[in-house]
């Protein structure tokens, strides 16, 4: 349960991070750089969701079900 609330606030927190940054960028001048932004926080959170998911939620799915491979 721990994990999952660490990972929340990880992600809650690429969240505002994204939103203090995009305030500080001029929309009309700074296209692309809110769009390497976007990307940025995009990646960032699938990169803590995958290592959520690999470190924790295989191993709990592997002991509960043994496949005997």
């Amino acid at each position: 349960m721990n994990q999952l609330l660490l990972l929340i606030f990880e992600l809650l927190f690429i969240a505002v991070m994204q939103m203090v940054i995009e305030a500080f960028l001029d929309s009309d001048k700074r296209e692309t750089q809110k769009k390497i932004l976007n990307i940025a926080c995009i990646v960032g959170s699938l990169y803590f969701l995958l290592q959520f998911v690999f470190n924790y939620v295989i191993k709990e799915i592997n002991m509960i079900v043994k496949i005997p491979f």
